[in-house]
C-alpha cells in the first residue's frame, strides 16, 4: 500500500457505484442496499481516494465551512459505514496475528481450489469422459457452488472458480448458440431437480459461468444486479448477447452492478 493511499476501504462483498452522482452500496452478503446523499457521496468518495486529512481540507475549501464542523460530520459517517461493516480500517503496522490468518485464509483457499480440481478431474474421468459436461457433473459443480459459497462467501468463491477456469481466448462464436442454450437448459433443470440443496440464483449463476468458460472456453460474464423497490438482488451468466441461468424477461427489471468475466 502507498503512503498516500486511504486507509479506509469497502468490506469484502460491499460495492459501490454512482447513480446520477448518487453512491448506492451494495451489501452482497447481508442483502442489504444504502443511498447516500449528494455530500455523503462526496465524502466517501474523497476518503477512499485520498484520506482523511486531505478528505478535510477539500470540504473546507469547497463549502467554505470549519474544519471542525467538516471533521465532525466525516467522523460520524465514518463511524456509520464502519457499525454497518461497509467499510473497514486498513492496517499500515505489521500485525503478526492478522499476518498469520491471512496466511492461513489463502493456505486453505490453496487447498479447496486443488481439492474441486481434484474431485472434478476423477469425476470426469469415471463418469463424464466425453469433453462436454454431463448431468451428473452438473449436480456436482452445483453442490460445490452451494458448499462454496456457504463456505467462503461471495467474494473468495468467485476468486477461487475464477482460479479454477482455464485462460478464455478469442474464439470463433459459430455455432456457439446451441451450445449456450444447452448449458442453460442443463444447469436450471438440474437445480431444480436438487431437493435437498436450495439452489438459488447464485449457485446456477456459478455453475454456467463455469461451465461455458472451463469446458467450452466461451467469454462468459457473470452478472450481479439490483432491483431497489422492493430491493433484491439478483445472478445471472450472459454470453453472446444470450442470457444463460435465467429468463432474460425475469432479469430486465435488475440494473446490473457488477460484472465478473
Amino acid at each position: 500500500m502507498g503512503e498516500n493511499s486511504s486507509p479506509y476501504s469497502l468490506n469484502r462483498d460491499v460495492f459501490l457505484f454512482l447513480q446520477d452522482g448518487i453512491a448506492q452500496i451494495l451489501d452482497f452478503k447481508h442483502g442489504q442496499f444504502y443511498g447516500l446523499d449528494a455530500i455523503a457521496t462526496l465524502m466517501l468518495s474523497l476518503v477512499l481516494e485520498k484520506g482523511v486529512e486531505e478528505t478535510v481540507n477539500e470540504l473546507t475549501t469547497i463549502y467554505d465551512v470549519t474544519e471542525e464542523n467538516v471533521r465532525s460530520d466525516l467522523n460520524i459517517l465514518l463511524q456509520e459505514l464502519k457499525q454497518k461493516k461497509l467499510l473497514v480500517t486498513n492496517v499500515k503496522s505489521f500485525n503478526f496475528l492478522l499476518y498469520l490468518i491471512q496466511y492461513q485464509l489463502k493456505v486453505i483457499n490453496k487447498i479447496l481450489l486443488l481439492l474441486f480440481k481434484t474431485v472434478s478431474a476423477i469425476f470426469r474421468n469415471l463418469f463424464n469422459p466425453e469433453p462436454t459436461p454431463n448431468r451428473l457433473t452438473v449436480e456436482l459443480l452445483l453442490s460445490l457452488s452451494w458448499l462454496s459459497f456457504r463456505l467462503l462467501g461471495w467474494s473468495r468463491t468467485l476468486s477461487l472458480w475464477q482460479h479454477w477456469h482455464r485462460a478464455v481466448l478469442p474464439t470463433d462464436t459459430t455455432g456457439t448458440t446451441d451450445i449456450i442454450e444447452n448449458v442453460d437448459r442443463m444447469v436450471r433443470e438440474t437445480a431444480a431437480s436438487k431437493l435437498f440443496l436450495p439452489m438459488v440464483c447464485k449457485e446456477r449463476a456459478l455453475v454456467g459461468y463455469h461451465l461455458l468458460r472451463t469446458f467450452y472456453a466461451l467469454p462468459a460474464t457473470l452478472v450481479i444486479g439490483i432491483d431497489r423497490y422492493p430491493f433484491q438482488v439478483h445472478a445471472w451468466v450472459e454470453c453472446n448477447g444470450l442470457v444463460v441461468t435465467d429468463e432474460q424477461a425475469h432479469c430486465q427489471p435488475f440494473m446490473p452492478v457488477v460484472r465478473y468475466s
